[in-house]
């Protein structure tokens, strides 16, 4: 038994939301710290505490890389923040899969309206070749935003020649 296997892998660019979420949670950490043991006020340390926690919590989930995986017909989608903690966000069946092109292809253009759902797990980066994948089966029709690499757009193609587009 020859099975189709392709993985691959986009770190998500750090956005300015993320780097001012980050300065606002370490500034609010170290304000209220510093404070708190200028003028002995509790309620300013256990604030500094609070902070010190949502430093804890926040900063390692701001560095976020996804994970595709293809395997005989199905295409995981997986989140890894910080480099340690791993989610499956979807897994589709190619069964039920539409079609799949270039972001900007033509073959999308009719699942880019207000009833589709939009997923996207790429890395923002405007250089890098983002695909588009409509599945069906579920409520409503969801478009997918994801970077494949070359094997693995050559194992779909080999999967569903027909429902991949290369423009």
């Amino acid at each position: 038994m020859d099975g189709l296997y392709a993985e691959a892998r986009a770190k998500k660019k750090v956005t300015i939301k993320d780097q001012l979420l980050k300065f606002g949670v370490i500034a609010g950490m170290l304000v209220c710290f510093s404070l708190g043991f200028l003028i002995m006020n509790v309620f300013l340390l256990i604030f500094g505490v609070v902070f010190l926690g949502l430093t804890y919590y926040l900063l390692p989930r701001l560095h976020v890389e996804y994970e595709y995986v293809f395997c005989d017909g199905q295409l995981d989608f997986d989140k890894i923040s910080g480099g340690m903690k791993r989610k499956n966000m979807l897994r589709i069946d190619f069964e039920n899969l539409v079609v799949a092109a270039p972001k900007n292809s033509h073959a999308l253009d009719g699942y880019r309206h207000e009833g589709v759902m939009i997923k996207d797990f790429t890395s923002l980066e405007k250089d890098h070749t983002v695909y588009g994948i409509v599945i069906t089966g579920g409520e409503r029709p969801m478009l997918i935003y994801f970077e494949p690499n070359e094997k693995m757009l050559a194992a779909m193609k080999q999967k569903a020649p027909r429902k991949i587009s290369e423009c």
